[in-house]
């Protein structure tokens, strides 16, 4: 790259709005940021070579990428081993395909035979429907075969909040098991099963074998954004659902919200469609994070292999009337269609008892008490129930939603809503930072945040420039270990020794990845670096524009309200302007804001306050004054804050902190060069500086 921008010919402006799910999911796949034992990983981004893919598009492309899919439906078959007799029977005790024996504290522990394995295997357990047992008084193991090797036994897991209401038709003739056990291709089974009690009557193994396509192609998800992304839902639709009048539902007034994300059909992966299958209909009040407890190591066109087997063992081992979860999204970020009806529609699961017919569910395809979730999954799942709920007019953020007869927080783990693991530790530990992206985005997607995650994770970077080479470098902010620490850090592709300042000016091109914009010495020229993802960026580009003589310019957010980023600074001698942004064209005529306003910097700081419009601070010297709702000619009069920036000579806005939802500032104290995170505690207050770096050798921030 050359170290010094030319002027690039101007490209049509990208559409105005892309899919939340590719906003969300823009991520390269840094790990360490969302680990609690993560330590500061340090990347070298390198330019990609001429001809070649994007090196950062991958991210971007993990929830969006064709994936080998089968081109029509694909008939899974089940095999059913009786392990005990039906309770027609003499015994619920009788070893039928294996051996039985009576434990000496009681209960009993029955072993299944090795049992042949077809395919990319699936296997559970059940027991005659009726047969009450609880959760601690049953453990199921599973081992597998390959070759001559036997594997450890590990857990299935038993949850009898899992399934449809008993009430329901499907609860009424469903069969209590485990979870389904992803074993994949290995050559036999075996099952192990300890109870306190006799064994349950009609004990069975399930051993699934999801089919081989006849045929594949590469697919894009099916399921589209159409028009803008916003789905609008009409008073007088009315859907019939499975049972009549109960199923008649009528859906919420028309909403435009956040866009619907792509997603993965069940023609996609092979579903087989049962004419007698009628969904039922209820209403959304609240959504459910699931995982499957299956295995954290599948490929990508091992997903709709893996979908067919939970499908035909909850429908034809379980007697479900479909797949159990709404929606189900994979290790990629991909999201799948889960039970047919409709993706907007408030089709009734089987998945979180006694609160199916209010909430949907996404269950995240792997074991997530074992293994961290990827920041894909973190971020499909803030796109996903960022809509879904949007549908319905609920607010992501919300504490207390009445569902059925209880309260929950509008996004809830399963074990919120039973005793049980589910979603697993380390994917409930990111529920607030999937409600704080989903909250953000049903917002108005990005507009009015500081939106500045350049590497991957849902939380913003530090923006900086080395003082040898002139290289971007790139912060990501997290928390290690329970405290706030630089988790990542990555060199770009971008060395910029001739920019007098840089702004993060989220996304500025409309492409769903957020850029920066660097304001050129010589003649005060706006050069944006559109972001590829994963902390690389595409070519410098001029656009048609100067900011000479303007003091304090700042990109705050979007200020006009036309889902664009704006930026606003101050001519010498005039008032404060707003200078809209129209993507790649560059801006339009500038527009007053309000009046002059002393200082020196204008700090954006995203939403500090509840109401819809971008925030900032003022510093002039030491003080710091607080502007809310800016507006164009609408500027709340200034308050001066309580807390000062004396000490410090980088005062930098990083917005709202997904894993919280808290507001922050980045300062760095003159003298010693220490960088802290200073939080938000109260309107005109700042909190307790948190040291993030003792000394940092850079001279540029943004």
């Amino acid at each position: 790259m050359s170290p010094y921008p030319t002027e690039i010919p101007e490209r049509t402006r990208r559409g105005r709005f892309v899919t939340l799910c590719q906003q969300a999911l823009a991520l390269a796949v840094v790990v360490a940021v969302l680990t609690p034992a993560a330590r500061t990983v340090t990347m070298e981004v390198r330019p990609a070579e001429p001809g070649a893919a994007d090196p950062g598009a991958v991210a971007l492309q993990a929830a969006t990428t064709p994936v080998t899919v089968p081109t029509d439906v694909v008939d899974a078959t089940v095999t059913e081993y009786p392990l005990t007799t039906s309770p027609a029977g003499v015994s619920g005790r009788v070893a039928l395909r294996g051996s039985v024996k009576p434990l000496a504290d009681g209960g009993d522990e029955v072993t299944s035979d090795a049992l042949p394995v077809a395919g990319f295997g699936t296997v559970g357990v059940t027991w005659a429907h009726g047969s009450e047992i609880a959760e601690e008084a049953i453990t199921v193991n599973v081992r597998t075969r390959t070759g001559d090797a036997w594997s450890d036994w590990t857990a299935a897991e038993y949850h009898d909040e899992h399934g449809p209401d008993p009430a329901s038709a499907e609860g009424q003739r469903s069969r209590p098991g485990t979870e389904a056990v992803l074993v994949g291709d290995v050559d036999e089974v075996q099952v192990q099963v300890e109870t306190t009690a006799d064994a349950p009557a009609d004990l069975k193994v399930a051993v699934i074998d999801p089919g081989t396509p006849a045929a594949t192609a590469e697919e894009s998800p099916a399921i589209q954004t159409t028009g803008s992304g916003a789905t609008t839902r009409s008073t007088a639709e009315v859907t019939e659902g499975a049972e009549g009048a109960e199923g008649a539902i009528a859906m919420q007034a028309a909403t435009t919200g956040p866009p619907q994300p792509q997603i993965y059909s069940r023609a996609q992966w092979g579903a087989p469609e049962d004419a007698s299958y009628k969904p039922k209909y209820g209403t959304v009040s609240a959504g459910f994070v699931h995982h499957t407890v299956n295995a954290n190591d599948y490929q990508p066109e091992d997903v709709p292999a893996i979908l067919r087997g939970i499908w035909k063992y909850h429908v034809k081992t379980r007697g479900w009337a479909d797949i159990g979860y709404n929606f189900l999204v994979d290790r990629f970020g991909r999201i799948w269609e889960g039970r047919a009806g409709g993706v907007d529609k408030a089709v009734v699961g089987a998945h979180t008892l006694g609160y199916n017919d209010y909430s949907f569910a996404m269950s995240a395809i792997g074991n997530f008490e074992t293994a961290q979730p990827s920041p894909e999954v973190i971020n499909a799942y803030g796109a996903l129930f960022a809509w879904k709920l949007s549908l319905s007019g609920v607010d992501p953020a919300s504490p207390s939603q009445k569902v059925g007869s209880k309260y929950f927080a509008a996004i809830s783990g399963h074990k919120d809503a039973g005793k049980t693991a589910c979603p697993g530790k380390y994917l409930y530990a990111q529920i607030p930072a999937i409600r704080a992206i989903a909250s953000q985005a049903q917002q108005g997607a990005l507009l009015g945040q500081l939106n500045g995650s350049y590497i991957g994770s849902p939380n913003p970077d530090i923006v900086v420039r080395s003082e040898k080479s002139g290289r971007l470098v790139l912060h990501d902010i997290d928390k290690v270990d329970g405290t706030w620490r630089i988790a990542a850090t990555v060199k770009t592709n971008v060395e910029a020794p001739w920019a007098k300042q840089l702004l993060r000016v989220g996304d500025w091109d409309g492409d769903g990845l957020n850029d920066i914009m660097a304001i050129r010495k010589s003649d005060k020229a706006p050069v944006l670096f559109r972001g590829m993802g994963g902390g690389n960026f595409h070519p410098a580009q001029v656009l048609p524009s100067s900011f000479r003589g303007v003091k304090m310019l700042a990109a705050v957010g979007d200020v006009t309200g036309d889902g664009l980023p704006d930026l606003v600074g101050q001519p010498k001698g005039d008032v404060m302007r707003v200078y809209p942004g129209q993507g790649l064209t560059g801006f339009q005529a500038s527009v007053p804001a309000t009046g002059q306003v002393a200082g020196k910097k204008l700090v954006p700081i995203g939403r500090w306050n509840k109401d819809s419009a971008p925030d900032a601070l003022v510093r002039n010297g030491s003080a710091l004054t607080l502007y809310s709702r800016i507006l164009p000619g609408a500027w709340a009069p200034g308050k001066a804050m309580k807390s000062t920036a004396s000490g410090y000579d980088w005062v930098i806005g990083l917005g709202p902190m997904a894993t919280n939802g808290t507001n922050v500032l980045v300062l760095r104290n003159k003298a010693t060069r220490a960088v802290y995170l200073v939080p938000k505690a109260k309107a005109k207050k700042l909190g307790t500086p948190i040291l993030l770096k003792k000394r940092k050798k850079f001279d540029l921030a943004g």
